[in-house]
Formats: structure tokens, sequence, C-alpha cells
């Protein structure tokens, strides 16, 4: 790994926070603009985003153009109030194109505005959430940089990687160019920290105020019984470590939705794979989109409600923060692989969203998390699932596992 360069960082105003040595350090690496490519990792707690606050605003002082952006809409909200920083999706700082600028077929909603030849207007580009970037649009964002420009990643390398096939973009990155990696804890005293660092280590989380375990025979069965209708909202979240199978989130979303929403009635849709049964979805659900759609504007994780459904039509509308979309039976638009217009069901990209995937839930933060595990998810049991699932939790975590699946969750330190 080539090693940094490091300049001295610029005069600062007196009420700024102190940092410590090795956050100093990465400020100076990453407002050294000789180096392209330049990262900063750390744990729970260690101050990344005091860092990318600080690196931000000396940069802006200097006249830069300067954009934060992240992986997905939750978690640029998130930086974003964390830091008070204007931040927006990598999706967007790449100028994919919106739904009503399509041209009769002129334009491919797969690729970017903002590439090799038509780069980013902003020289110094800031990425949060780093282990979430996939390898094709980590690509996308290098061909975007402008001449001279310089891009920075902060994530943690503790969380999971991204599904897409090849190696993860932030890992590679950490062993091939200039990095810093931030140990020190400023929150060893925070319950959930400080169990996501047992969790690290292979030991058993300590209960505490802010930190419960109920341990369960049928942890899918204790789930729909203890969680409350107060999981139906945006700032609660169950997360279970895979989709499929007996004790995956496709089983336990429609025994929470009967428990959560008495809607009579309600709208069925069919499913990706036929052999699953069609999902039943009504006003007030809680929904998580799962795929792309660069057609209706819809992203992959985005969670939100179901705010109306036409069983007549089959449509429905969606709330998600401050944006309404409706979603047609149909939609027809272009594809590029077929060369040809085509119509496709949009409704089979949307899932309930009472419990999620933890994939599905990196990048977001909610109040309080319940993350749910069973032996019968061993292939899925590891050090970094678990540890991604409880650190989207600021403020609880309850943990619903037989004893078994806590061993397994704890043995293996890599997906």
């Amino acid at each position: 790994m080539a090693k940094p360069k490091l300049n001295k960082p610029a005069p600062r105003p007196e009420h700024e926070t102190i940092l410590s040595v090795e956050q100093e350090n990465a400020v100076m690496l990453c407002c050294d603009l000789s180096t392209l490519i330049a990262s900063v990792t750390g744990g729970a707690g260690t101050g990344k985003t005091l860092v990318l606050g600080r690196i931000y605003e000396i940069l802006a002082r200097r006249g830069r153009k300067v954009v934060l952006a992240a992986p997905t809409g939750r978690a640029a909200k998130r930086i974003q109030e964390l830091t008070g920083i204007p931040a927006k999706t990598i999706h967007r700082l790449l100028e994919f194109p919106r739904p009503d600028e399509d041209d009769f077929g002129q334009i491919d909603p797969t690729e970017p505005k903002r590439n090799r030849f038509n780069r980013l207007d902003e020289t110094i580009v800031i990425i949060d959430e780093a282990s979430m970037v996939a390898p094709t649009l980590y690509r996308q964002l290098i061909d975007a940089l402008p001449n001279g420009g310089v891009i920075r990643f902060f994530g943690d390398n503790n969380q999971l990687p991204p599904v897409e096939e090849g190696e993860p973009p932030f890992i590679k990155i950490l062993k091939e160019r200039p990095m810093i990696e931030l140990h020190h804890n400023f929150r060893s005293e925070d319950h959930i920290v400080s169990n996501a660092m047992r969790i690290l280590r292979g030991s058993i989380p300590a209960r505490n105020d802010r930190f419960e375990i109920l341990y369960s025979d049928w942890p899918a069965k204790t789930l729909a019984e203890f969680a409350t209708t107060e999981f139906a909202k945006d700032n609660r979240q169950i997360i279970m470590p895979t989709r499929r199978g007996n004790f995956g989130t496709s089983k336990a979303n429609p025994t929470l939705q009967l428990k959560f929403n008495k809607y009579k009635g309600g709208l069925r849709l069919d499913r990706y794979d036929e052999k699953e049964a069609k999902l039943v979805i009504k006003p007030k659900d809680k929904f998580i989109w799962i795929k792309n759609d660069y057609n209706l504007d819809l992203f992959n994780g985005e969670i939100g409600t179901v705010d109306w459904v036409d069983e007549d039509e089959g449509s429905f509308g969606l709330l998600l923060g401050d944006r309404h979309v409706i979603v047609p039976p149909r939609v027809k638009t272009f594809s590029w692989y077929h060369g040809a217009h085509i119509q496709y069901d949009p409704r089979k990209q949307l899932e309930l969203g009472y419990a999620i995937t933890t994939h599905k839930a990196q990048g977001s933060e909610f109040e309080t998390v319940i993350y749910c595990i069973s032996k019968g998810q061993a292939f899925l049991l590891n050090r970094r699932n678990f540890y991604t699932a409880i650190t989207r939790a600021k403020g609880h975590v309850i943990i619903i596992a037989d004893r078994r699946a806590m061993y397994l969750a704890l043995r293996r330190a890599e997906v």
C-alpha cells in the first residue's frame, strides 16, 4: 500500500472540536489533493463522521467544489442530519436519467449522464457508507471524476460487502490505496457500541439497559409474539439475515402484517419466483423496494408506507418521506438489452418491510432494532452480519435467538 503523504492541516477555528492524532492524520490525508483516491475506515464510535465533516469544511473554506454522497437515500439523509452538510445519493450525483427524461428509448436508464465524456463539476467527491458501493457503481464514479479531481471514501470495513459479484471496491482500495484506519472508540461507554466490539471479537454481547437478549427455541414465533405495532413505523426495524427459507423475511412478513395491519382485503401481487405465494399489500403497510427502477424513480432499499391500493386497476401509491409515487400494473419502456420496447410488472419489486434483511438495512439508522436469528439460517450467520445489524440501532437493540444460532453467529468472522 502506498504511504500517505500528509500535509499540515488548515488553521482551525477556536470553536472546532480538537481531533485525536489519528483523526488529524485522516484529515491531512484526505486534504492532500495530490492523492487521487484515499479512504478512512473504522468501527462504530471511532469518529469517522467528525473527520468527514472537518475535511468538507477545510476544503470548502479553500474554495474547492466539494460534494457529499452516499449509496442510498436513507444513508444520504442520515449523513446530512449528522453533519449539516448537503448530501445526495450517488445516483443523483451521477445524474442517472429520471423517468420523464426517456425520449422514446434514446436514453439508457442504467447509464449515468455523468461519465468520462461528461464529467462531474465538483473536483472533490466524498462518499459515505463506502462498504456498500458495488463494483459497477464504483467504476462509474471513477469514470465521472474530472481532470484533477479526487475522491474520498468513508466506511466501516467490518460491515457486510455489497452483493454484486467481484471484489468489493472498498476492501480493494483499503489494501491498495492510501488509507487511515481509526481505532480509538470515543463511545466505549455506549452499550450498543461496546457490544458491537464484543461481537467482532466473537464474544457474546452483554445485557444492559440498551441491549436485550431473548433466548427462544422458536425465535420466529417469539418475534411474532414480542414485536409491537411500533415496528410498523420507519424508526423501528426488524432485521433478519436472509429473505428466503422458513426463517427468512418472506415468511416473517405476512405473519407480522396480520398482526400490525387489520385492514380487510388488499391487492394480490405476483412474485418473480412463480413458486412463491402471491403477496398481499394493504394501505398503511410498511414496504421495501428491492430493485432499482429508473422508470419509476424508485431504488433498491427504499423503505416507506403504502398509501392506497386500487384493487380493480391493480395500481397503488407509495409514500417515501416527502415523495409520493404511483406504481401501475404495467410499465412500457425501451429495453437496451432487447433493442425494443417492452412491458413489465413493476409491482414485483415491492416487498413487505416489517422485517428486512441485514443487507437491505445497511446504511440506515433506526431508533430500535430487533435482530432475529435461528439455527436454521446457519450458512448466513457470522460476525459481519451480526455487527452490521446491531449497529443500525442508535437507541435500543433486542436480540431474539436460539442458543445455537448465537454460537454460530459469533463463530464465523467472515461472510
